[in-house]
C-alpha cells in the first residue's frame, strides 16, 4: 500500500455543491485520499453534500433513493480521461420492518447491507470508502492528475442507469474500453455541462496528485 502525493494547490474553482436546476457548473475541491493497493488506485472521499435536509428526510419515506457516482481521471494539462468509473447505490426504508436496506453496485461486485439508524444509512450511502477507481498501469509516475466526480441523486435518464449497470456488471472497469461510452459525457459535465435531470448533482473535484517514483 502507498499512497500518493498531493500537488499543494488547488483549482480556482468555486467550492459549492450545485443543484440540478441551478446554472452552475462549477465543480467543488475536496480533499481526497489516494492509495496505491496491488495494480490499482483506490480512493476515499465524501458525497455527503448531495443530501439537503429534504432528501434526507425522504429517506424514510419507503420510496428508493438512488445515487449514481460517476468518476473521470484525467491530465490536468488536458481534458481527455485517462480512466473512467461508475457506481450506483440505493436505499429503501422498509416500513414494515423498520430498516433501512441499502444496495450497492460496484465494478464486479454488489451487497446489500441493513441499517437500524437513518443517520447510519446516510453515511453509507455518502461515503467513498477505498474504492478501486483505476489501473496504475494508466497512471504515469511523476504525471499530476486529477480526479472529477459527478453525483446525482435520482437521476431520471433510466437507460443511463441501465447502462451503468449493465457496464458494472462486465468487471473491474476504470478503462476505456468498458466506460468508452460515458467517456465522451466527460465534456459534456465538466468543461460544457449542461443541467442535469436529477433531484440534486453535485460536481467535486480532487486536488491534483501524483505518483512519486519508489
Amino acid at each position: 500500500m502507498r499512497a500518493l502525493a498531493l500537488v499543494a494547490m488547488l483549482l480556482a474553482v468555486a467550492a459549492r455543491p450545485v443543484r440540478a436546476d441551478e446554472d452552475d457548473d462549477r465543480p467543488e475541491v475536496q480533499k481526497m485520499r489516494f492509495v496505491e493497493r496491488g495494480e490499482q488506485l483506490h480512493v476515499t472521499a465524501s458525497i455527503a453534500k448531495l443530501f439537503d435536509r429534504a432528501a434526507y428526510e425522504a429517506l424514510e419515506s419507503g420510496f428508493t433513493s438512488t445515487v449514481l457516482v460517476r468518476f473521470w481521471i484525467y491530465p490536468r494539462d488536458s481534458t481527455d480521461p485517462v480512466a473512467f468509473m461508475a457506481v450506483t447505490r440505493q436505499v429503501l426504508y422498509n416500513l414494515w420492518d423498520e430498516v433501512y436496506e441499502l444496495k450497492f453496485d460496484e465494478p464486479g461486485a454488489k451487497k446489500v447491507v441493513k441499517e437500524k439508524r437513518k443517520a447510519e444509512a446516510l453515511k453509507r450511502m455518502t461515503t467513498i470508502d477505498d474504492l478501486p477507481i483505476a489501473p496504475l498501469a494508466t497512471l504515469p509516475y511523476d504525471k499530476i492528475f486529477l480526479l472529477a466526480v459527478e453525483v446525482e441523486l435520482n437521476p431520471v435518464d433510466k437507460k443511463l442507469l441501465a447502462e451503468v449497470r449493465r457496464w458494472l456488471s462486465q468487471g473491474t472497469g476504470g478503462g476505456l474500453d468498458r466506460g468508452g461510452a460515458f467517456f465522451g459525457s466527460f465534456v459534456s459535465v465538466f468543461v460544457n455541462p449542461k443541467i442535469a435531470a436529477a433531484d440534486r448533482v453535485i460536481r467535486i473535484q480532487s486536488k491534483p496528485f501524483y505518483r512519486p517514483r519508489p
